[in-house]
């Protein structure tokens, strides 16, 4: 079947007739990432006399990218329009004169990959990688101004979630812009000098000496402009508010630690095109933390801690161990500083996922068989 296969991939390579009798080019196809995965003409490492077949491969998957245009424009209207609100997005671009590397280390038939789009072949940033570097970045950065952002804390929680759920915001996957697509992969080099001290059978125990002899790679970068979107479940001007902030905090990232491989050689910084405010650590005003996953029901006795007004007037108000917050309603607020914690009962859920909080009510232990609570509808809670 392997030979069956290579075989078959050969006679798709035609040789150029205006080009030395060694000199190979694939016409007609349209997917980038199909080109890189499968269709290497021969095994580079195992023929040192085919040396050219790398640069053909990766001449193949530019103009693999050039012939999907038409499909991707298509593509692209659709994944913008289906993007759900609240959402804050933008168009973000390569800095001028570097460039970016992602998925250098993925499996691929070379030593170097490249994170393609599977169906269109086109570059893409994944969703994954954008919220890995905005959730390592809020914690370093903006953490250090704010403790509330960092890792474990309610903000941060808040934003990127934890183990058992996955927070209010989506960091949807950014896709190349149409206009900047075509001619957006460029061959770049690197030049391992020292093969044996850090890939070789003793790796780590040969010296690295001025005897080694430098081996060049060649490997596709990217440059071009990505639109950038981040998505909150959190419905009404609410929502937006979180969303701006969420936004802003990977727009920062971006700019100010890039993303991918190679970054502390210059890769990987990406600006947005149109400038917005940049680096503030606060919440939006008159938002308090995203609301909107309930766990507890009215009448639940939950462990809440205190935190400050997020309106700045200075009432009482407590956030669940759900990570839903509200006021303390009535009379008989527990003496809590803030950081304290205590149990509440929940009065009331709103609509749009906040509590109400009170002093749980005294249980009298002489009270037999009391009056089970009347429920909507007309049935009793036992």
């Amino acid at each position: 079947m392997t030979a069956a296969c290579r075989e078959g991939i050969l006679n798709l390579w035609k040789l150029k007739e205006a080009e030395p009798t060694d000199s190979y080019e694939l016409p007609g196809c349209a997917n980038a990432s199909l080109v890189m995965d499968k269709y290497l003409r021969v095994p580079v490492r195992e023929d040192e006399h085919k040396k050219n077949a790398r640069r053909e491969l990766h001449q193949a998957v530019q103009e693999s990218i050039d012939r999907s245009e038409e499909v991707y424009k298509a593509a692209f209207d659709r994944y913008k329009n289906s993007t759900p609100g609240p959402c804050k997005a933008g168009d973000c671009k390569t800095v001028e004169g570097l460039r970016l590397i992602i998925g250098i280390g993925n499996e691929n038939v070379l030593e170097t990959g490249l994170t393609l789009h599977h169906t269109y072949g086109t570059p893409i940033i994944p969703g994954t990688a954008l919220k890995g570097l905005a959730s390592h970045y809020c914690d370093q950065v903006w953490g250090a101004g704010d403790g509330k952002f960092k890792r474990g804390e309610e903000y941060h929680r808040a934003i990127f979630g934890k183990s058992d759920d996955s927070g209010h915001f989506i960091f949807h996957d950014a896709w190349i812009t149409p206009e900047t697509m075509k001619r957006s992969l460029r061959r770049d080099v690197m030049t391992p000098h020292h093969m044996e001290y850090y890939s070789g059978e003793d790796k780590g125990q040969a010296a690295p000496t001025d005897f080694d002899v430098p081996n060049p790679i060649t490997f596709l970068s990217i440059v071009g402009t990505f639109h950038v979107a981040v998505s909150c479940d959190v419905p009404g001007a609410e929502g937006d508010k979180w969303a701006e902030l969420a936004f802003r905090l990977l727009t920062d990232a971006l700019r100010e630690w890039g993303i991918g491989g190679k970054t502390s050689a210059g890769y990987g910084s990406i600006v947005q095109e149109v400038s917005t405010q940049t680096g503030a650590q606060s919440i939006p005003r008159g938002a308090g933390v995203p609301v909107g996953r309930t766990q507890h029901n009215k009448g639940d006795i939950v462990n809440v801690t205190r935190t400050e007004d997020p309106m700045g007037r200075g009432r009482n108000y407590f956030v669940a161990d759900d990570g839903i917050g509200g006021f303390f309603i009535g009379e008989g607020c527990p003496p809590i500083a803030i950081g304290g914690t205590t149990r509440l009962r929940v009065k009331g859920v709103h609509p749009d996922g906040k509590y109400d909080f009170e002093n749980p009510a005294p249980i009298d232990p002489h009270a037999a068989n009391p009056e089970p609570e009347q429920r909507p509808g007309g049935r009793r809670r036992r």
